[in-house]
Order: structure tokens, then C-alpha cells, then sequence
């Protein structure tokens, strides 16, 4: 298999450009998402960063919705890490790790078109090869569209790549280190190119308060734009939109979610002295006193001890919990996320936070809802 990335070459687009990223096969908000930006075929430019498909549970409908819009020259998708499943079906490649990445991921194109051609469910004896092949001779076109993709975009002023590159004039000499790279802000890199990436969730880079919108490295010329849709309980589908003007490029954001729309009963102003958040990667926390309720513990990522709410505590990581609590005003309308005890985890204008339950108007349905830590 070649292993060079496919770059495509596209020109200065005199329109608005809308790119989105990681859909995973989120096609209700995906059409949301258009809807929010106001998205003219023809008139905007649209570019899909990746991850199309897999762990959502729309896959083959968005892939349909996604070759439909692709028909317009205007329209461009790249392939992502998890949209080369395609590859494994089509070429029967890396089987038997196909094998082992479907039997543990419940969400996938894969499932869902051996479902539409009546085969049994996968298992530890599924003959690989008889699989594949009839998912090839039910599913060509949309397996194809998925292979045929590019990994990355360049256009005078900027470069779109699913997860990275190495650099401007070559991008990769291997795809892989255009799909997976991880956290690839935080390399030791700056471009000339302004460069936007998807793949690993914005929020991953936060520290403090976790923040799920798009982010801006002004330094290293990077743009961020995963909001963690699908992965996260608290991700969002974001889009970059980017107006050509004389004076240069102007950018912003738009983003939709899936979480239960609360309205708040009451103001409240907390002080937050020194907020602080746990993401997936630096969640490991060393409990130091267990306690009904909750703990105290110490964060090595951090290097700060501090009490934790246990329903948190999992495994050692304490991942996705913020000790931020949310300002609130009376009337407005916020994200819930999770009710645990007396409070809520919440999302305002794309931040996560806490704040008392009993400052939300909350069904008994949302109250009684299990922690989700993702």
C-alpha cells in the first residue's frame, strides 16, 4: 500500500468557507449545523476535515448525505483516522484488526452495512474474508468515496489536514502522521501557512476551564477545531467560518450540541479563585484520603491536592471533572451535561462547568440519569 499522503491543491476561494470536523457519523447534527451557519451551496465553500464516520450511530446516512454534497466542485472532505475502515473493507486489509477494533466498537459504518446485507452479527469465527467481500459487492461506491479521499488541503494561505503535518512543502511521507497525531498543538511547530486541523478534542488542551469551541494559536499559526462530537458528553460539532476580506481573513465559530437545553431559576456569581479541569489524558489522580461522597486527592499533571466528587473517580483518572462553577443569570438557557448529588454538570457558551441542581429546572428524568464520564 503507498503510504504517501494525497494532498490536493485547491485556489483562494472568494466566498465564505465553512469547515467542520469529526462528524462521526452525526448526521442530524451535521444538517444542524449547516442550518446554523446559514450554508449556501454554491456561494460557500465547505470543507470537511475528517472522521466522517464511526462511533456515532448515523454512519451510513451521513456517508450518503456527505457524496451527495460532494458532487459540487465547492465541496471537499479528507479522510480521518477512523474513516480508514474503508480501506480495511476494500482491500481486506489488517483483518483480523478489523476484527478486534468492530467487536469493541458497537457504533460503525462497518456494522451498519453488514446489517443492511442481512450478515450475522461479527464474531470471534466470522470467516473475515467472506465478510469483506460482501460488504464490497453491496457497498463499492461508498467504500470508494471513503478510500479515494484526501488526507490533506493547501491553498495559498492555508492548509487543512485531519489531525497535523510535518511541514508545508512535503505535509507527510506517511499518512498516518496526517491522521494521528496527538495533541498536535502542543508540538514544537509554527507555519507560515495558517494550518487547521481536527482529531483530538480542543478540550484536551485545557487546564483550567475547559473550553469545547475551536481555538486560536496565533504563535504557532494553528487552528484547532475538534469540539469532542461523540466522544465526549459534553463535545459539540463545531464550524469555522472564514470570510475573505481585503484586509485579510476574518474567522468565527458557530457550534451545535446534542445535551438537554435547562433554564436556569437563579443568578448566581461565584468567585472561582482558581478553577481547574481533568482531561482524558491527565486525569490519573492519586487518592490520598477516600471519603464518602467525596475524596481528596493529588494530581501529578497538576501537582495540586484538592477534593473530587467520587462519581468522578474511576479507575484511578478523574477525567472530565471541573471545579468550576458556572455564573448563572436568571431566565438563561444552559447545557446539561451530568446531575450528580445536589449538582449539575453544565455547558455555557461552549464552557464546561458546575453549579447546585437546585438552580436548574431539572425533570425527574434528568435527575434520575446516570453519570456519564466521558
Amino acid at each position: 500500500m503507498n503510504r504517501r499522503p494525497v494532498i490536493r491543491q485547491i485556489p483562494d476561494f472568494p466566498g465564505r468557507t465553512i469547515v467542520i470536523s469529526d462528524l462521526h457519523a452525526n448526521d442530524h447534527l451535521f444538517t444542524a449545523l449547516l442550518e446554523k451557519c446559514q450554508y449556501s451551496p454554491g456561494e460557500d465553500r465547505l470543507i470537511l476535515l475528517g472522521d466522517l464516520v464511526e462511533k456515532g450511530s448515523e454512519n451510513l446516512q451521513l456517508l450518503h448525505h456527505i457524496m451527495e454534497l460532494s458532487k459540487r466542485p465547492e465541496v471537499y472532505a479528507l479522510m480521518g483516522n477512523c474513516d480508514f475502515v474503508a480501506k480495511n473493507v476494500l482491500f481486506s486489509y489488517r483483518s483480523e484488526f478489523l476484527r478486534s477494533v468492530l467487536l469493541e466498537r458497537k457504533a460503525s459504518l462497518i456494522h451498519e452495512m453488514a446489517a443492511a446485507c442481512h450478515i450475522p452479527p461479527l464474531d470471534e469465527k466470522t470467516d473475515m474474508d467472506v465478510y469483506t467481500r460482501t460488504l464490497r459487492q453491496n457497498f463499492l461506491d461508498e467504500l470508494c468515496f471513503l478510500n479515494d479521499l484526501p488526507h490533506a488541503l493547501t491553498t495559498p494561505a492555508i492548509i487543512y489536514a485531519h489531525s497535523g503535518i510535518d511541514n508545508e512543502k512535503t505535509i507527510a511521507s506517511d499518512f498516518r502522521y496526517v491522521m494521528t497525531r496527538f495533541r498536535f498543538e502542543e508540538e514544537p511547530k509554527a507555519f507560515v501557512h495558517t494550518l487547521v486541523v481536527g482529531h483530538m478534542p480542543v478540550s484536551e488542551y485545557c487546564d483550567r476551564i475547559a473550553d469545547f469551541r475551536p481555538r486560536f494559536d496565533g504563535l504557532k499559526n494553528i487552528i484547532s477545531i475538534d469540539g469532542g462530537n461523540s466522544v465526549k458528553k459534553a463535545g459539540q460539532l463545531n464550524a469555522l467560518l472564514i470570510e475573505q476580506t481585503p484586509e485579510g481573513p476574518i474567522y468565527s465559530t458557530e457550534y451545535v450540541d446534542d445535551l438537554d437545553k435547562v433554564r436556569v431559576l437563579r443568578t448566581t456569581s461565584p468567585s472561582n479563585p482558581d478553577p481547574f479541569y481533568l482531561t482524558w489524558h491527565d486525569g490519573e489522580v492519586e487518592i490520598l484520603e477516600a471519603r464518602p461522597g467525596v475524596s481528596l486527592v493529588y494530581s501529578p499533571h497538576l501537582n495540586r491536592t484538592f477534593e473530587i466528587d467520587n462519581v468522578f473517580l474511576s479507575q484511578g483518572n478523574g477525567s472530565n471533572y471541573t471545579n468550576y462553577e458556572m455564573p448563572l443569570s436568571e431566565g438563561e438557557t444552559v447545557s446539561l451535561v451530568n446531575v450528580y448529588g445536589n449538582k449539575a454538570q453544565i455547558k455555557k457558551n461552549g464552557c464546561l462547568g458546575w453549579t447546585y441542581a437546585e438552580n436548574l429546572e431539572l425533570t425527574d428524568e434528568q435527575l434520575a440519569r446516570p453519570v456519564d464520564l466521558r
